[in-house]
């Protein structure tokens, strides 16, 4: 791959993997229930020793919830449920219920939605008495009240159902656990959700207050019009970057200018530029939603039109890496980088790889039902790369040499 790309490319995926590695807190597996999951249309669990948590609700007076998973004899399965601190919730305790093969009990434990078929049966895990223990998750910086949990032993092969619905009908929401083997995974747009759903029952999801959304937009676009890889040639090179390659303000001319010591900076902090103000305005400030359009959309901006640079910035590559770590932490940029690393190593025309990286983002967003707002920001990412990329897009994508030789069969 050439060398002015490749190089903030591989820097850029190293990055991702970095930031990965020290993410523990992310290990498990968040989603939620996005449409009714009755008896006759189940959440299927892949794994039931996969740490997987279901934000889900109670939202009718005969609301029966039910998950369902594949388990083999004698296998250990943790089941919890843990009840969000949204005001009215505090006295809020569903039932909860296993039915599957082998089980003791009959439907005498279960709602009249529920049924048994052949060899099935029921075990009832109800919650405890007396005022429940509580415990704040730093990472979504929430708190919950804990309920009902117990470790299941399994006692035959087959599908097994977990049912969770409320004696007397009360309404709330509830977050069902199962499995405790951390793993990396979920709803990419779990934390955009989060905020509308911590509301109660029937209650209007909260309007984005305007002032701080303004605000974060303002931060996004200063942020990502420092002009960090100009300034750093500037101090490890002594040399202006405009001055390389094709005289792009960027980091893959800071590269050519001063190396890895002006270029691995240069990734670093055009990629820190628009994660930090996108992750503190979903993480600090609470935005979601379409706040995050304008707010995820300025550091991208800023650093192709800086006003440090009379308005001609760069091309926003490392920087769009940021704002979607911002947004969906791990996953966008995991896709992008991967889809962009094989397309430098395949075309031969630099300009084209970052927007092979978009297209296969675009597919990863309707593959996985992200909300509009993602899909709004991600238009108008690809317009601003659109831009900055024109001149160079005249010159069609082109195999790589090797490629080439491997198809003309030449050695």
């Amino acid at each position: 791959m050439r060398r002015g790309l490749g190089r903030p490319i591989l820097a850029i995926l190293l990055l991702g993997g970095l930031l990965l590695m020290a993410a523990p807190a992310w290990a498990h597996q968040p989603f939620f229930e996005e449409t009714d999951i009755p008896p006759e249309r189940p959440w299927r669990i892949d794994d039931p020793m996969v740490s997987t948590a279901v934000y889900a609700t109670l939202e009718s007076a005969v609301d029966v919830d039910v998950f369902a998973f594949d388990g083999t004899e004698g296998r250990a399965v943790f089941l919890s449920i843990v009840i969000p601190q949204i005001p009215g919730q505090e006295d809020f305790a569903p039932m909860m219920a296993l039915v599957g093969p082998g089980l003791a009990e009959g439907t005498e434990v279960l709602p009249a939605a529920v049924s048994l078929a052949g060899t099935e049966g029921a075990e009832a895990i109800p919650a405890p008495g007396g005022p429940p223990s509580t415990f704040f998750e730093p990472f979504t910086r929430t708190s919950y009240w804990e309920r009902q949990e117990r470790t299941v032993v399994l006692p035959a092969d087959g599908t097994y159902r977990v049912v969770v619905w409320h004696p007397d009908g009360v309404m709330g929401r509830y977050v069902f656990v199962v499995g405790r083997e951390e793993r990396i995974g979920g709803d990419p747009a779990f934390m955009g959700k989060l905020r509308r759903y911590w509301t109660p029952v029937g209650a209007p999801p909260p309007g984005p207050p305007i002032a701080a959304v303004l605000l974060w937009t303002v931060v996004g676009f200063l942020s990502g019009s420092l002009p960090f890889s100009v300034w750093l040639g500037r101090l490890v090179a002594r040399a202006d970057v405009r001055q390389y390659g094709d005289g792009n303000p960027g980091a893959a001319n800071a590269w050519r200018a001063g190396g890895w010591r002006a270029g691995a900076p240069a990734v670093l902090l055009d990629f820190l530029k628009g994660a930090t103000p996108v992750a503190l305005a979903r993480f600090g400030a609470g935005l979601d939603g379409w706040a995050l359009v304008p707010v995820a959309l300025a550091p991208v901006l800023g650093h192709a039109f800086s006003p440090f640079l009379r308005f001609r910035g760069g091309k926003a590559i490392a920087v769009t890496f940021g704002i979607w770590s911002g947004l969906t932490l791990w996953a966008a940029p995991t896709v992008m980088g991967l889809t962009l690393l094989l397309a430098v190593a395949l075309n031969a025309t630099d300009a084209w790889s970052p927007f092979f990286g978009m297209l296969v983002l675009l597919a990863y967003l309707a593959l996985t039902r992200s909300p509009a707002s993602l899909w709004v920001i991600w238009a108008g990412v690809f317009a601003i790369l659109l831009w900055k990329h024109w001149r160079d897009l005249r010159t069609p994508p082109q195999a790589r040499p090797w490629l080439r030789r491997l198809f003309r069969g030449d050695r």
